[in-house]
C-alpha cells in the first residue's frame, strides 16, 4: 500500500488561466495516470490556491467554496483512489470557518491545507485561534504548505530561488511561530503536517532550544517574551508530522532521527512536479530502517491521520 500525501489539483478557472493554459499537470487524469504508473494507491489531493494572494476577502473565500466543491467532485469520481482536503485561511474570519465546516461536513473533506503564511499574516497570529479551535474540535489533520511567495522575494527572483529556498523558509519560519507562541500549548491535539519536512526546520531545531534554554546568558540575542511554552521546542516538533518532500536522503534522515519514523508521510508534490513522484517512493523504499517504519512511511501513518479504514483493518 502506497498513500502519496502531497499532490495538487485545479480546478477549471485555474487550468484554463493564461499562466497555465495549455500546460497544467495538475489535472485529475494526469494524477490518476501519474499514480498508476508509479504504483501509488492512493493521494491526497489539496489545493493551496496560491492565486488567491492580494485577493479582497470576498473574492478569496468564493475561490476556497470554488476549490473545495471542485476536490470534492473529484473525490467522487475515484473515492477509492483519493482523500479530500479542503482550503483555508486561519485568520480569514468567520465566513472561513463556516466554509471549512461545510466542506468537512457536507463534502466529507478529511483534512485542511493551509498556506505558511497569507499576504504576510502566520498562523499563529491571535485572529487565528478559532480555527484551531474549529480543526481539533472536528479532529481533522492541518497540513502547512509554503505560499507562492513569501518574505524576501526580492532577494530570490534568480534560479527558481523563490520556489527551493524562500518557500521553505516561510515553513520553517511558520512552524517555528506557532511551536514558541504556544499553538501546541493551547491545543495539543491538533494534528499538523508540515510539508516539505517542514521547511528544514528539523535542522534549526537546537538553535530554537538553546534561545529557549539560555534566557538571561543570552539578553543579546534579543528577548524572550512573553514566555508562552512550558517545554524546550523540540518537546513541541515531536508533536508535529512532516511529508517526505525533499529529494534529499541526508534531510530526510535527520527529520527521522528527530521526529521519529511514525511521524513521517510520503510525499511527493505530485502533480504538479510529476517525474518526481517514483523518485519519491523509491527514496523512502530505499532507507536503511527496518520494513515497519518504511510501511508506516510509506501509508499507514497516513492512514491512521484520515482515518481510514485500512488503517483500523491493518491494525486488528
Amino acid at each position: 500500500m502506497i498513500i502519496n500525501w502531497h499532490a495538487h489539483i485545479m480546478p477549471p478557472s485555474e487550468q484554463n488561466s493564461p499562466t497555465w493554459q495549455g500546460k497544467c499537470p495538475a489535472t485529475l487524469e494526469k494524477l490518476l495516470q501519474i499514480n498508476e504508473q508509479a504504483g501509488v494507491d492512493m493521494s491526497v489531493v489539496s489545493n493551496p490556491v496560491h492565486y488567491i494572494k492580494g485577493k479582497l476577502h470576498d473574492e478569496a473565500l468564493r475561490a476556497i467554496q470554488e476549490v473545495d466543491d471542485f476536490i470534492a467532485e473529484s473525490v467522487a469520481k475515484a473515492p477509492d483512489r483519493l482523500v479530500g482536503f479542503a482550503s483555508s485561511v486561519p485568520g480569514g474570519g468567520p465566513g472561513f470557518l463556516k466554509e471549512l465546516e461545510r466542506a468537512v461536513r457536507e463534502l466529507g473533506m478529511r483534512g485542511v491545507i493551509i498556506n505558511s503564511s497569507h499576504n504576510g499574516h502566520y498562523p499563529d497570529e491571535d485572529e487565528a485561534r478559532g480555527f484551531f479551535e474549529l480543526v481539533t474540535a472536528l479532529d481533522i489533520p492541518v497540513f502547512v504548505h509554503a505560499p507562492a511567495y513569501s518574505f524576501g522575494e526580492e532577494c530570490m527572483r534568480m534560479y527558481r530561488l523563490v520556489s527551493s529556498v524562500g518557500r521553505a523558509s516561510d515553513e520553517c519560519l511558520s512552524l517555528a511561530r506557532m511551536i514558541v507562541r504556544g499553538i501546541w500549548e493551547q491545543f495539543p491535539s491538533l494534528k499538523l503536517v508540515g510539508a516539505h519536512l517542514g521547511g528544514g526546520i528539523c535542522e534549526v531545531i537546537g538553535r530554537m532550544n538553546y534561545a529557549y534554554e539560555l534566557q538571561e546568558e543570552a539578553y543579546f540575542l534579543g528577548p524572550y517574551e512573553p514566555m508562552l511554552i512550558k517545554h524546550e521546542p523540540l518537546h513541541y516538533l515531536k508533536m508535529m508530522y512532516m511529508d517526505t518532500v525533499s529529494y534529499h536522503e541526508p534531510a530526510l534522515m535527520c527529520a527521522l532521527n528527530t521526529i521519529g519514523a511514525d511521524h513521517l508521510v510520503l510525499g511527493a508534490d505530485a502533480p504538479p512536479l510529476n517525474p518526481l513522484l517514483p523518485r519519491a517512493v523509491k527514496l523512502v523504499q530505499g532507507l536503511a530502517i527496518d520494513d515497519a517504519a518504511k510501511e508506516g512511511i510509506l501509508w499507514r501513518n497516513a492512514a491512521t491521520l484520515l482515518k481510514l479504514p485500512i488503517a483500523a483493518q491493518a491494525k486488528a
